[in-house]
């Protein structure tokens, strides 16, 4: 599925049939982490997951938050899935209103 193109998220949004697909939304995280500071993948995991709810209009509480959060230690394949479940969702909810 294609979404418009938002700050830090990916046009590609799946669904995904493989890590490979996710991680090819990913790839630039990749090539920031050999570059930048440690936790660079965290941080771009935790901008995309969060422009990801903001995008689908999610209103987060402190528990939300601090499992956005624990979700930034995961792979970026990972988050990418979560990131393309919710914007999905959110499409989806929309195109049936």
């Amino acid at each position: 599925m294609e979404v418009e193109p938002v700050k830090n998220l990916p046009s590609d949004v799946g669904p995904y049939e493989t890590a490979e697909q996710a991680a090819e939304t990913v790839r630039e995280f990749y090539q920031l982490s050999r570059l930048g500071p440690r936790g660079t993948l965290a941080k771009c995991n935790q901008e995309r997951l969060l422009a990801a709810c903001e995008a689908a209009g999610v209103e987060l509480g402190d528990y939300d938050q601090r499992i956005l959060a624990w979700l930034t230690i995961w792979e970026p394949e990972t988050v990418a899935v979560i990131v393309g479940l919710v914007l999905r969702a959110h499409a989806g909810e929309v195109t049936s209103e």
